[in-house]
C-alpha cells in the first residue's frame, strides 16, 4: 500500500511539474500607419486551440501558453496576416511590446490624409465614434449605409419611405444638410441645398473600410460649416495582395438579392496597383411596391513615384432605379390593415406602376497626390469631378381632374381595397374621353385627347469639380500646423418633362389654380407638350466655394490644444429659361450673382489628468450663407429673392470627460449650440388649400443642447458589452416669417406669412436614444452579437400652417404656443442579432458566411410623423406617418480567393 501511495505522490508531482510549464503573452496591437488602437484583433497559438482578441486599447494577454519556441497568428480585418516566433518560459510573461499591423491596402495614407480626423499623437478635443471594417463586415446585412450609426451618441437614423437609399440621419438633431458628409475627405452635400441623399450612393458599404462620426463644432481639415457634425466616409484602397471575392446575399429588406464581385492585381511591377469592385441589388423591398433594380461599381488605382511621390485614382457611382415608398395618415393604415402598404402604386393594363420612382446615376471621380516633401513636411492634393444625372417621377393634374388626389394617402372606413392604390385605368380613361379641338395663340389648331393627368419626371442634373489641398507641417515633436485650400465650383440643371401622357395625346402646361397662360410664355398659349418634351419650369444654378483654412495643434505637457481659422468666399446666381406669368419680371435670364464671406473660428483643449482620466472642452463661432435652394422666393421659377440676404450665425460650445483602461473605457459630453436667421422650406400637404405647398421660412432660430454616455466593458477576452445613451432638449427659438407657394404649381399664395413657432420641439430625431450591445468574437474566426436599441421624445415635424395664429394659454392668460405643442411619438424599441464564420477551404480559399435578423421582434411603430393643419371641421386630424421596418432578414455567402 505504501508503495502505491508513493507512486501516486511521485505522479501527481511529477503531473503538476508539467502542468506548471506554461506562461504568458502580451502585447499591443496598432495600425502600423496612424497608431490606431486595434480592438477585436485575433490571437492564436498555431496547431493550437488556444486564442484570444484585443481589448478596447488594443491589448491582449494569451494565457497557458506552453513554454519553448511558438508561432503566434494574428489576424484582423483589413490588415496583413502576422506570424511571429516567440520563446515562452515557464510561469513568467512574455511582453511583445507595441505590435504594428499592415494594412492590407495601397495608398491608405494618401487618402486618410484628407479624411482622417483620429489623431493618435493627439486626442482630439471632441467626440468622435469609428465604425470599422470589422463592425462593416459583421453588422451591416441588408441595412442602409447610414443605419450602421444607429447605436452612436446623438445619431438617430430615420429609414422613411423604406425604400432603398431612402435612410436619413441626424446628428445631434441637425439633418443631412448640417453635417459634413465626406466620402475620402471629399465633401459630397448638394451645393445648392447642403443635402445628402443617400440613394445616390447604394452600394457605399460594400467598398467602405471604415466610418468616422465627429459630432459638434470637431477638427476637421476642411473650410466646412457644419453644425450638427462630420461622417467621414474612408473607401477601400487599392489592395496589396491580389485576389478575387464573389458574394450573394439574400434580404427581405430594401432589396432580394445582391450580387458583388471584387478583383485585385496587387502590387505589379512598375509600382502599379488595381482594385475593382461591382455589385448589384434587386427585388422587392419590405415594403411593397418598392422594388429596386440598382447597381454600384468602385474602381481604386495606385501607381507609386519612388519615396516621395504617390497617386491614387478613385472612381464610384450607384446607377439605381428605385420604386419609392409613401407616406399617408395614421388613420389610412389602420384601416389598411398592413403597416408594409404604400400608396404610391397601381396596376395600368395589369402591369405595376409606382408613381414615385428615383432615376439617379451621380458618379464621382478623384485624383489624390500625396507629395512627401521632407522630413516632416507634405502636401496632399486631390482634384474630383462629379457628372449626375436624374430624377424623380410624380403625378401631375389639371383643375378639371375628377380624382383630386390620384395617390389616396387619406384611406378613410369604408374605402374598398381597389381605392387603397393609384386608379391608372381610370385616369388612362379620362384622359382618353377628354377629347378637345383647341387653337394656339400662333393659329396652330389642334385636336385629339388632352391629358388631365400625365407622369411627369423632375429632373436634378449637375456638373461639379473641386480642389482641395493641404499642407503638413510638424514644426516639432509638439507643434503641428495645417493649411490648406479648398475650392468647388458647381453647376445644376432643374427642368421637368413629360414621362407618360396616360393615354392622352397632349398636355397643356397651364397653372392649375388659375386660368393663366402657359408656364412658359416663351412658347404660343396652348402649345401641345408630348412626352420627352420639358414643362413647368426650366432653369440652371451655379455655385462656387473658395476657402482657405489654418488649423494649429499644439501639446503642452499633459495638455494638447487646437485652434482653427477658415475664410469662405461663397457665390450663387440662377439663369432662367422659362418665362413665367407669375414673375414677368424675374423669371427669364440671369439673376444678380449673390456674394457671401463667411469665416469660422473654433479651439479646444484636452487635458490628460492621468493616463485614464481626460477632460476636454471647445468652442466655435462661424457664420454660414444661405444656400441656393432657400434665398430665392421660388428657385424654380423665379430670381426674386426674399428681402435682404444674412449669413446665417452659430454659435457652440461643448465639453466631456473620458476615462480609459484595459477592461474598460466611457465618455460622458455636454453640449449647446444656438443657430440664428436660419432659412430652409417646409413642403407638405396644406388642408386649407386641398394640394401640396412649399413655405419658405427665413429668419429662424434654434436652440440644441444635450447630454451624450458611451461606453465598452471588455467582460473577456472574447466577449464585449457596448453601451450608450443620449438625451437632447432642442427647440426653436422665436416665430420665423414664411412665403408659400403652391407644388407644383407655381403660384404665390402668401407673400408674408408669419409662422409661430417659438419654443416648439424639434422634429424629425428621437431626443432621447439608448443602445446596447453585448459582442462575442472567438479565436476560430466565429462571431455573433446581440443589439439593443431605444427611442423616446421623438416629436412630429411641425406644419406651419397650424402655427400661423396663437393660443391663449388659461392658466395665463397669455398667447403662447404651449397648448399647441408638437405631437410626442410613444417610446420604442428595437432589437437585432448577428453572426457568422469563416472558413479555410485550402490554401489562399476561404468561405465566409453571415446572418443578420434585424428588429427580431417585429416591432413595427412610427418612426416619422408630420403634423396635418387643424381645421374647425377636423380639429385632430390624423397625422401622415411612415412605420419603421418589421422583422427584416439577411444572409450572405463570400467566397475569397488570394
Amino acid at each position: 500500500m505504501r508503495k502505491i501511495f508513493t507512486l501516486l505522490f511521485w505522479v501527481i508531482t511529477a503531473s503538476g511539474g508539467l502542468l506548471a510549464q506554461t506562461g504568458r503573452i502580451s502585447g499591443q496591437i496598432s495600425d502600423e500607419e496612424t497608431g490606431e488602437k486595434l480592438i477585436g484583433v485575433t490571437v492564436q497559438l498555431a496547431k493550437t486551440n488556444l486564442g484570444t482578441v484585443s481589448d478596447v486599447q488594443g491589448n491582449f494577454i494569451l494565457e497557458k501558453v506552453p513554454a519553448g519556441p511558438q508561432i503566434l497568428l494574428i489576424s484582423y480585418v483589413g490588415y496583413t496576416p502576422s506570424e511571429i516566433p516567440v520563446n515562452v518560459s515557464p510561469e513568467k510573461t512574455l511582453s511583445l511590446g507595441a505590435i504594428r499591423l499592415q494594412a492590407t491596402s495601397i495608398g491608405l495614407r494618401e487618402i486618410e490624409v484628407f479624411a482622417n480626423i483620429v489623431d493618435e499623437k493627439r486626442q482630439p478635443p471632441t467626440p468622435v465614434a469609428t465604425i470599422t471594417a470589422q463592425e462593416i463586415e459583421e453588422k451591416m446585412g441588408a441595412q442602409e449605409f447610414p443605419e450602421l450609426l444607429k447605436s452612436t451618441p446623438g445619431v438617430f437614423v430615420n429609414t422613411v419611405g423604406g425604400s432603398f437609399g431612402d435612410a436619413q440621419v441626424r446628428i445631434r438633431g441637425f439633418g443631412s444638410e448640417n453635417t459634413a458628409v465626406l466620402i475620402n475627405g471629399i465633401p459630397v452635400n448638394d451645393m445648392e441645398n447642403g443635402r445628402v441623399f443617400w440613394s445616390n450612393w447604394g452600394g457605399m458599404n460594400d467598398v467602405t473600410r471604415n466610418q468616422q462620426v465627429q459630432r459638434g463644432l470637431g477638427v476637421t481639415k476642411l473650410a466646412v460649416s457644419a453644425v450638427g457634425g462630420s461622417i467621414n466616409i474612408i473607401t477601400k484602397p487599392t489592395e496589396q495582395r491580389k485576389g478575387v471575392q464573389l458574394s450573394y446575399a439574400y434580404s427581405n429588406r430594401s432589396w432580394q438579392n445582391r450580387v458583388m464581385l471584387s478583383a485585385s492585381t496587387g502590387l505589379m511591377k512598375g509600382d502599379w496597383a488595381i482594385t475593382m469592385l461591382g455589385s448589384t441589388r434587386q427585388g422587392e423591398g419590405f415594403r411593397e411596391g418598392t422594388d429596386t433594380d440598382s447597381w454600384a461599381y468602385f474602381l481604386s488605382a495606385y501607381k507609386g513615384f519612388g519615396e516621395k511621390h504617390q497617386l491614387v485614382f478613385t472612381a464610384f457611382g450607384a446607377p439605381q432605379t428605385t420604386n419609392r415608398g409613401g407616406n399617408a395618415t395614421e388613420t389610412a393604415f389602420e384601416v389598411v390593415g398592413d403597416k408594409r402598404w404604400n400608396p404610391n402604386w397601381g396596376t395600368l393594363n395589369g402591369q405595376f406602376l409606382n408613381a414615385n420612382v428615383n432615376r439617379y446615376h451621380k458618379p464621382k471621380f478623384m485624383l489624390n497626390h500625396y507629395w512627401d516633401i521632407k522630413d516632416h513636411i507634405t502636401l496632399s492634393t486631390s482634384a474630383y469631378y462629379s457628372l449626375g444625372r436624374g430624377g424623380g417621377t410624380s403625378i401631375n393634374r389639371t383643375a378639371s381632374a375628377e380624382i383630386a388626389q390620384p395617390i389616396n394617402r387619406f384611406v378613410i372606413p369604408g374605402d374598398t381595397p381597389e381605392e387603397f392604390q393609384v386608379p391608372w385605368d381610370q385616369m388612362v380613361a379620362e384622359n382618353q374621353a377628354n377629347q378637345v379641338a383647341l387653337f394656339t395663340s400662333n393659329g396652330q389648331f389642334i385636336t385629339g385627347a388632352q391629358s388631365k393627368y400625365i407622369l411627369q419626371e423632375s429632373r436634378n442634373d449637375h456638373n461639379w469639380a473641386g480642389m482641395l489641398s493641404t499642407l503638413n507641417v510638424e514644426v516639432n515633436e509638439n507643434f503641428d500646423l495645417t493649411a490648406g485650400l479648398d475650392y468647388r465650383w458647381f453647376r445644376g440643371f432643374h427642368y421637368q418633362e413629360v414621362v407618360n401622357l396616360l393615354g392622352g395625346d397632349f398636355w397643356i402646361d397651364r397653372e392649375r389654380f388659375n386660368d393663366q397662360p402657359n408656364n412658359n410664355l416663351l412658347e404660343p398659349i396652348n402649345t401641345p407638350k408630348r412626352e420627352g418634351e420639358r414643362i413647368g419650369y426650366d432653369y440652371s444654378g451655379t455655385v462656387s466655394w473658395a476657402g482657405a483654412f489654418l488649423q494649429g495643434e499644439y501639446t503642452l505637457g499633459n495638455v494638447d490644444l487646437f485652434a482653427t481659422a477658415t475664410a469662405v468666399r461663397t457665390a450663387f446666381q440662377r439663369n432662367g429659361k422659362f418665362w413665367h406669368q407669375e414673375f414677368l419680371d424675374s423669371s427669364l435670364g440671369k439673376s444678380e450673382k449673390f456674394q457671401f464671406t463667411n469665416v469660422t473660428f473654433k479651439a479646444g483643449a484636452n487635458y490628460r489628468i492621468t493616463g485614464r482620466h481626460n477632460v476636454f472642452v471647445n468652442a466655435g463661432f462661424f457664420t454660414r450663407a444661405p444656400f441656393f435652394q432657400d434665398a430665392f422666393v421660388d428657385n424654380r421659377i423665379s430670381n426674386s429673392v426674399r428681402g435682404d440676404l444674412e449669413n446665417e450665425e452659430i454659435f457652440s460650445v461643448e465639453g466631456g470627460y473620458g476615462y480609459r483602461s484595459a477592461r474598460f473605457a466611457a465618455n460622458v459630453n455636454v453640449y449647446r449650440t444656438s443657430w440664428q436667421n436660419r432659412a430652409y422650406t417646409v413642403g407638405f400637404f396644406s388642408d386649407t388649400y386641398d394640394d401640396f405647398v412649399n413655405f419658405r421660412m427665413f429668419n429662424v432660430g434654434a436652440i440644441h443642447q444635450g447630454l451624450e454616455l458611451d461606453w465598452n466593458i471588455q467582460l473577456s477576452p472574447t466577449l464585449s458589452l457596448q453601451g450608450m445613451a443620449s438625451i437632447g432638449d432642442w427647440r426653436w427659438d422665436g416665430n420665423a416669417n414664411a412665403i408659400v407657394l403652391a407644388d407644383p404649381g407655381l403660384q404665390v399664395l402668401n407673400e408674408n406669412q408669419e409662422v409661430f413657432i417659438d419654443e416648439v420641439k424639434v422634429g424629425g430625431s428621437a431626443q432621447t436614444v439608448g443602445a446596447l450591445q453585448l459582442r462575442y468574437r472567438h479565436p476560430k474566426f466565429w462571431f455573433m452579437g446581440i443589439g439593443g436599441n431605444f427611442y423616446d421624445h421623438l416629436y412630429a415635424d411641425y406644419n406651419p400652417e397650424t402655427y400661423t395664429q396663437l393660443l391663449v394659454d388659461p392658466r395665463t392668460g397669455q398667447e403662447s404656443n404651449f397648448l399647441n405643442q408638437v405631437e410626442r411619438l410613444p417610446n420604442a424599441f428595437t432589437f437585432d442579432l448577428w453572426g457568422g464564420k469563416s472558413w479555410k477551404l485550402g490554401q489562399g480559399t476561404f468561405l465566409r458566411l453571415n446572418a443578420n435578423i434585424n428588429n427580431i421582434f417585429d416591432n413595427q411603430f412610427v418612426i416619422d410623423t408630420f403634423q396635418r393643419t387643424r381645421t374647425l371641421d377636423n380639429p385632430e386630424p390624423s397625422p401622415f406617418v411612415q412605420y419603421y421596418f418589421g422583422r427584416t432578414y439577411f444572409i450572405s455567402a463570400s467566397l475569397s480567393f488570394r
